[in-house]
């Protein structure tokens, strides 16, 4: 991944000073899944939400989990792919996916803030010229280092199971184990590295 780029000022801060009449004062302070079936975009509008949580405009196939927005925005000079893909994270840091466009997202991240919050992850694709579609859902991320790019951990009574980047593995990832008991006594999680020791985390119970 890229450095990350640092907004000068958030859009959720900017929003809450307007509402607060606060004048603004000095600035405060990556592989993308592929879809599946691509359908209509004609009643998707920018800022809207999809219903039953699944990926929902023209050139984007399903991508594996749920979605809780889909937008249209304009990204002006990005060059270089028709696809992009990043992560925001909670101080407003954009985490780009190297092979991705050159250029900056900021714009279609502002769009997204406007009813998403940081942590998330957005995938998109080039609609015409600097318009792009844009799917984004909130994450949950976690700091820990540990080997591999991908650990999967289930918990079921004695029975546990650790796969890293699809192996087997005798090891253990305490704060990956420590996320899983404290949302169920049985659970599944998993972990996939967005950059360094910065990780996406998923946890279900079972």
């Amino acid at each position: 991944m890229k450095k990350p780029w640092r907004r000068d000022e958030p859009v959720h801060e900017q929003l809450r000073r307007e509402a607060e009449g606060v004048t603004a004062g000095s600035g405060e302070e990556d592989a993308v899944d592929r879809p599946a079936e691509p359908v209509s975009f004609d009643s998707t509008y920018a800022g809207s939400y999809i219903d039953d949580g699944r990926l929902a405009f023209a050139g984007v196939p399903r991508i594996r989990g749920d979605w809780d927005l889909v937008i249209t925005g304009e990204a002006p000079d990005l060059t270089g792919s028709d696809e992009l893909g990043f992560v925001v994270v909670e101080d407003g840091d954009i985490l780009m996916d190297s092979q991705l466009p050159e250029g900056d997202v900021t714009p279609l991240a502002e769009a997204i803030e406007l009813q998403i919050q940081p942590p998330y992850r957005a995938y998109g694709i080039r609609q015409e010229g600097d318009l792009w579609a844009v799917s984004a859902r909130a994450i949950e991320i976690g700091h820990f280092q540990a080997a591999g790019d991908e650990i999967e951990l289930t918990v079921r009574g004695d029975e546990r199971e650790l796969v890293v980047d699809g192996r087997k593995s005798f090891g253990s990832v305490p704060e990956l184990e420590q996320l899983g008991k404290d949302a169920s006594e049985d659970f599944f999680a998993r972990a996939e590295r967005i950059e360094d020791d910065l990780w996406e985390i998923t946890v279900g119970s079972l």
